[in-house]
């Protein structure tokens, strides 16, 4: 099916937000900077043990990367990679150029921070800050911080609880450091990709409840999480247990007449169309066939017919 047709394109399932990674070298060569908190050494020590297959819950066994494969480390991937993390942390926001990160960037390109260092201190910038912690509701900031930085909604209300005692206990930041240091984000993302929207499939620990919730805070591929407004779109869920309402933006005119032509064939009237437009080519290029061969041989019989139908 094309893109432009499925529904899942009209709230951005299908690339809005993608997978893209980006390792410096000495990740690759298997060189491991100094660990400076505990959380570094403990991805550090699960990744010297080369699991090859992960828990299906994170908590049995928190802090195993569960994958290990090749990361580009070239200047496309750098790019890519750099571009991803402001189109996920940043809800798909518009980003000016005087707004963009210039020294995050730097230290990602010089491989003095990793991908994932690059995402905490995105999620901590002033350039976040100002969309979704200074001018959003603290619980719309909470589910924004895990659709951006999880690639998913919050759990249930408990998950939010938690959330909520850390930021308010503890300050904003260490609610991001809590989230990138978990053993959810480390599993799933590593420190080489960016995180991505990933509730449209069925993720371990997950109910099939997070694919609404998700599709309502999506809602269509070119929106932002600016767009929607500084109140949640979840609280109502969560805490009465109400449906979620998906805002779905309607087909566009030239996807209804697309959609028409689904399977190879034409809608029935622009089948007839060209049948008769066919007939009445072919009959016109007929007669001026006979009329050609006609005026070889000699015949002019056929010179009045025009005038005739003029009424000349």
């Amino acid at each position: 099916m094309n893109a432009s047709l499925s529904p899942k394109f009209r709230f951005g399932a299908e690339s809005k937000s993608s997978e893209s990674a980006f390792s410096v070298a000495g990740h690759q060569n298997g060189k491991e900077k100094v660990a400076l908190t505990n959380a570094e050494f403990l991805r550090q020590s699960c990744r010297e043990m080369r699991i090859s297959m992960g828990p299906r819950d994170h908590a049995e066994c928190p802090h195993r990367v569960t994958f290990d494969r090749l990361v580009a480390s070239d200047n496309d991937a750098l790019d890519e990679c750099i571009a991803a993390a402001y189109r996920q942390v940043l809800g798909n926001a518009h980003i000016m150029a005087h707004e963009r990160c210039d020294v995050l960037e730097a230290q990602l390109s010089d491989g003095r921070i990793s991908t994932q260092e690059f995402i905490r201190k995105l999620a901590k910038s002033e350039l976040y800050k100002s969309r979704y912690f200074y001018a959003v509701s603290a619980y719309r900031s909470i589910e924004l911080n895990f659709k951006h930085l999880l690639g998913r909604p919050p759990l249930d209300q408990e998950e939010i609880a938690t959330a909520t005692a850390i930021q308010s206990e503890q300050g904003f930041d260490t609610l991001i450091d809590s989230i990138i240091d978990s053993a959810e984000y480390t599993e799933v993302f590593g420190d080489s990709t960016v995180p991505y929207i990933r509730s449209y499939t069925s993720a371990s620990g997950m109910t099939m409840a997070n694919f609404t919730r998700i599709a309502a805070l999506e809602q269509s591929f070119a929106s932002s999480d600016r767009s929607k407004g500084s109140d949640s779109l979840l609280r109502s869920n969560f805490a009465a247990a109400l449906p979620i309402k998906i805002v779905v933006p309607g087909v566009p005119g030239y996807v209804q007449v697309s959609m028409a032509w689904a399977g190879g064939k034409p809608p029935a009237n622009y089948e007839k169309l060209w049948r008769g437009l066919a007939l009445v080519g072919g009959a016109h290029l007929a007669g001026m066939m006979i009329n050609v061969v006609l005026q070889i041989s000699g015949n002019h019989m056929l010179d009045r017919v025009p005038a005739m139908f003029l009424g000349l």
